[in-house]
């Protein structure tokens, strides 16, 4: 009886063994960055891997999962060395569901972690979410299939921080010129003018009586002319009229 308990323990413990063993064994698939910040507007960059742990495989078929409304696949390249299937189910970029296919093979195999390729997305507006491995992702050993599995990436998109728009800088020419300080009196302003009001006018009348309001400059000199004979002429009346009383009292 206790031989076959021992067996029976025995037996269980091999199968968690055999079980833990192939579960260890199991395809995995990592993102690089895990995790990622960007403002909208911009593009980023995310790169599978893919780890078969030890066990052979051949061809892998990657599908992942998006948000449509916040991310956008622009572009896919794969690693060194894979060999594309553009076959009708193994190759999609859907930005409407927000769904990524990509399948490809491996020459010869590979059983130690390999980039698979590069998705470039690109952020549509603000928003976070998950970027994840599809249940239709499979890894492809010699004579059998198994599902991939991997933690998926974790996004925030931020809005685009808003700068205030600087004050535009008038041109000169634009600029307005302050109007000159204004006298606080005006008796410094009034007497001047005044001043130069009179001696226009007196310059006015003169040349007005000198010109015999003609205006001409020569009729102008000829009355010069005329009254300076006569005031001679008056000067040299009286100069006589005093000479000859002199001498007509000095003979008496």
């Amino acid at each position: 009886m206790m031989k076959k308990i021992l067996l029976t323990i025995s037996l269980t413990v091999l199968g968690a063994i055999v079980l833990a063993t192939s579960a260890m064994a199991a395809t995995t698939v990592s993102f690089s960055p895990a995790s990622v910040n960007v403002v909208s507007g911009k593009s980023f960059n995310v790169v599978i891997a893919i780890n078969p742990q030890g066990v052979n495989n051949y061809t892998e078929k990657i599908e992942l999962t998006y948000p449509a409304d916040i991310l956008e696949v622009r572009s896919f390249s794969f690693g060194n060395s894979w060999m594309a299937l553009s076959q009708t189910g193994y190759d999609l970029i859907d930005n409407t569901n927000g769904i990524l296919v990509k399948t490809a093979g491996y020459p010869g195999g590979f059983s130690s972690a390999t980039a698979f390729g590069t998705v470039s997305f690109y952020a549509k507006k603000a928003g976070s979410g998950t970027i994840t491995i599809g249940n239709n992702s499979l890894a492809f050993e010699v004579n059998s299939q198994s599902a991939l599995s991997g933690a998926p990436v974790s996004f925030t998109i931020t809005a685009p921080a808003v700068t205030a728009p600087k004050p535009a800088v008038p041109s000169p020419a634009e600029t307005p010129i302050a109007p000159a300080e204004q006298p606080t009196t005006e008796q410094p302003i009034e007497q001047p003018v005044a001043q130069t009001v009179v001696q226009a006018s007196l310059a006015a009348t003169i040349g007005g009586f000198m010109t015999l309001g003609t205006g001409s400059i020569w009729i102008g000199i000829l009355v010069g002319l005329i009254i300076l004979a006569i005031i001679g002429y008056v000067i040299y009346a009286i100069y006589s009229f005093i000479k000859r009383k002199k001498q007509k009292f000095g003979k008496i």
